[in-house]
């Protein structure tokens, strides 16, 4: 047998084995719950662990040769990784999905980046590459592509790989991480873009527009080639936890070919965190709802803080999730939310980067958000961790005290 494929097949049997005694069935409730509105218990998600820190870890070491399945064997010991360690509320399925063979040109306006690099941690310097009108339009539409063929050559490969362990399931795109302004930023420079919104507003408006344009150009084209997938399931949706819901259809087997109504969509202008809500619908929201309109429900935000701003949020159709960064005012979200949209909380990650390392610091920032969100549906989603100081443990230790927190009280 190839020793890429015993590899993989140890790791699924693995992983079968640990499932026996997982409950999914309870999780997926409290996500089904939380995103129907319900005001019960909070479930946790760990998201963007810094994996990198892990690769002196005996069972984090990728073995394969094969580029494609170094991807699934990362993504089966990560699985089993978390399911022994932090598993939190997450959902795990004794499946491995197949995306298609996809080709997609992006939008060819290439960026300018000076990277400078300490230890695991990259700052970057962009270069404007977007100055002018004619700038604009250097944004071209993207070029997609399904190869057919190639997608059954890989459907074959892992049938043959997995056969008798687990099922194998072909599919689509679950989505499209759509963010205008992460995308501009890296081609008009940070300080640029922010004095463009003061000195040039019709510029910005021109060139978001475009953006938008071509996004929708490349989901239509997704569209047409069937290739779009539910995320009514483990999926995470935009900068959150899984979209279990119940407005949306059960995703069909195989998942592809779904209508955009039955998909979660997302928006988010990360760089607008002290931007007036004015602003913020000028020179982004009203140019997202074009993208956001085409989804069944959305998630909107990440980084940003959105506590101030949900008037304006409130215009998104089908708006379910708003993302609560660790620099929102809680108690304004809460008040200005009134329980009409979950507060997708992010607890601050550098309790885990903490010297000395408090788990004090964890039950009290826990404590302190669940005091503030009583009443409001809520999730838990700890991500953008960028150290654990080289200890993994402390993610075990994090996990074990948010539940036992929010155990106290549910």
């Amino acid at each position: 047998m190839n020793e890429d494929y015993k590899i993989l097949r140890d790791l699924a049997i693995e992983k079968k084995a640990l499932l026996e005694n997982y409950d999914n069935e309870s999780k997926i409730k409290l996500w089904l719950d939380i995103n129907n509105l319900k005001a019960t218990r909070p479930p946790v998600h760990i998201h963007q662990v810094p994996w990198r820190e892990l690769t002196h870890v005996e069972e984090m070491i990728v073995r394969c040769k094969d580029e494609f399945l170094q991807k699934l064997e990362f993504k089966l010991r990560k699985d089993i990784y978390e399911m022994k360690n932090f598993p939190g509320d997450m959902v795990y399925f004794n499946k491995i999905e197949c995306p298609p063979v996809v080709y997609d040109s992006g939008f060819g306006l290439t960026d300018e980046v000076d990277i400078i690099r300490s230890g695991h941690i990259n700052s970057q310097h962009f270069t404007p590459v977007l100055q002018s009108e004619d700038d604009i339009y250097k944004m071209k539409e993207a070029t997609v592509e399904y190869d057919k063929e190639a997608t059954k050559k890989r459907l074959e490969v892992l049938d043959d790989i997995f056969g008798g362990i687990c099922s194998v399931e072909l599919t689509g795109q679950k989505g499209l991480w759509f963010t205008p302004w992460d995308y501009l930023i890296s081609r008009t420079g940070v300080t640029e873009a922010m004095i463009d919104l003061i000195e040039r507003p019709d510029f910005v408006n021109l060139y978001v527009s475009r953006y938008v344009d071509v996004s929708l150009n490349r989901l239509e084209r997704y569209k047409e080639l069937g290739l779009w997938a539910s995320n009514n399931n483990d999926t995470t949706v935009g900068s959150g936890g899984y979209g279990y819901i119940s407005d949306l259809d059960e995703p069909p087997a195989p998942n592809i070919g779904v209508s955009l109504k039955n998909i979660w969509g997302c928006g988010n202008a990360q760089m607008f965190s002290e931007v007036s809500p004015d602003m913020h619908w000028e020179f982004s929201l009203r140019h997202e709802m074009r993208w956001l309109e085409k989804f069944g429900v959305n998630y909107y935000g990440c980084c940003e803080q959105l506590h101030f701003k949900i008037d304006i949020l409130s215009r998104i159709p089908g708006l379910r999730k708003i993302s609560m960064s660790p620099w929102a005012d809680l108690d304004i979200a809460r008040e200005n939310i009134a329980r009409r949209y979950v507060m997708s909380i992010k607890p601050t990650p550098t309790s885990v980067a903490m010297q000395p390392f408090d788990e004090d610091v964890i039950r009290n920032e826990i404590n302190s958000h669940l005091d503030k969100t009583e009443g409001n549906p809520t999730e838990f989603v700890f991500k953008d961790i960028s150290t654990v100081m080289h200890e993994p443990h402390r993610l075990n230790v994090w996990d074990k005290v948010v539940r036992e927190e929010i155990d106290k009280r549910f």
